[in-house]
């Protein structure tokens, strides 16, 4: 029996075979990355380029998979640029893409997570009461670094009791006019973030303070809680307050009045590697020969620097844009 096509059909199956034929000439019909030493967890992407429809800057792409299609991209855009994030991998960014009106695909590696060591001084005691307070607060920092695909962990977290040292009640009410006397009296090593657990910081009992952006230095008052760290280790990267920005909230780890914070965006994310004043850089040198960009705290987007509150997954009720 001979099956019949009817014309309408026969529009349709020339239409894909049309369509099967162009992609294969072109070997593919996208562009596409293909991400190295990629966690098991779901990738993000932000692509700069120029499609069909003109330039466009930190385009959004999600995927479990290490290989990720993308549109097709050529070079003619101010920016060509590929930023990679995962869980348990520092963002990956490789510049300069060689987009052209071919396939490409373009390989971009993760490094592995970045350890950092901490040194932390006890003046206020009970010695092992404030000790449990600096053990949790680092056990907090290190989930939201986590789950927040920070790329970072503690290599190591010495804790010292200092709260012999006949020169700590000197500076058991804090104030960062007492931070250079601190480093000196009770201790400071070189190379490492240092912070000091001490009874009260700028008049405060769960108050914390690290005296500059971009900082090796953090002050900790020991009734603080264990999510403060990772707020205050945030100033030693380089990052500022969000509070009065209402593309944030008490959620998020740099707001100064809370005990909520949990999320980075991946703007924020993107300063604290790059920025030359974070200590990942300036103190534990920990990406040597990549990229460093100052971006500003800033809500617009550049070529150079997505704004500060990007987000390729929601946070809590802030959703991906």
């Amino acid at each position: 029996m001979n099956k019949q096509i009817l014309p309408n059909q026969k529009n349709y199956t020339c239409l894909f075979f049309l369509f099967i034929t162009i992609c294969l000439a072109s070997i593919a019909c996208n562009d596409s990355v293909q991400l190295t030493n990629n966690s098991t967890s779901e990738n993000g992407l932000l692509v700069d380029g120029r499609d069909g429809t003109g330039n466009f800057n930190d385009k959004k792409f999600i995927s479990a998979a290490a290989t990720i299609d993308v549109v097709s991209i050529d070079a003619s855009a101010a920016s060509n640029e590929v930023i990679a994030f995962t869980n348990h991998r520092p963002p990956a960014i490789v510049q300069n893409v060689p987009w052209t009106s071919s396939f490409e695909q373009i390989a971009v590696p993760y490094a592995n997570k970045m350890k950092l060591a901490v040194k932390v001084w006890v003046l206020h005691g009970p010695f092992n009461t404030t000790k449990t307070t600096a053990i949790n607060a680092c056990i907090t920092t290190s989930n939201i670094w986590n789950s927040e695909r920070m790329g970072l962990d503690f290599s190591t977290f010495e804790i010292i009791d200092a709260t012999g040292d006949a020169q700590a009640a000197t500076y058991l009410d804090f104030t960062c006019t007492q931070q250079a006397g601190i480093k000196t009296d009770i201790g400071f090593t070189a190379g490492r973030i240092n912070i000091y657990y001490v009874r009260t910081v700028d008049g405060g009992a769960d108050r914390g303070q690290a005296c500059q952006i971009g900082s090796d230095f953090v002050a900790m008052a020991s009734g603080s809680g264990s999510e403060l760290m990772s707020h205050e280790l945030g100033h030693c990267f380089s990052l500022q307050h969000v509070d009065g920005d209402s593309n944030f909230d008490q959620t998020n780890i740099m707001h100064p009045a809370s005990n909520t914070r949990q999320f980075v965006t991946e703007g924020q994310l993107f300063r604290s590697h790059l920025r030359t004043n974070s200590a990942i850089n300036f103190v534990y040198t920990a990406r040597p020969a990549l990229p460093t960009r100052d971006c500003a705290h800033s809500n617009l987007s550049s070529d150079a620097c997505p704004a500060i509150q990007k987000r390729i997954w929601a946070d809590g009720t802030f959703p991906a844009n």
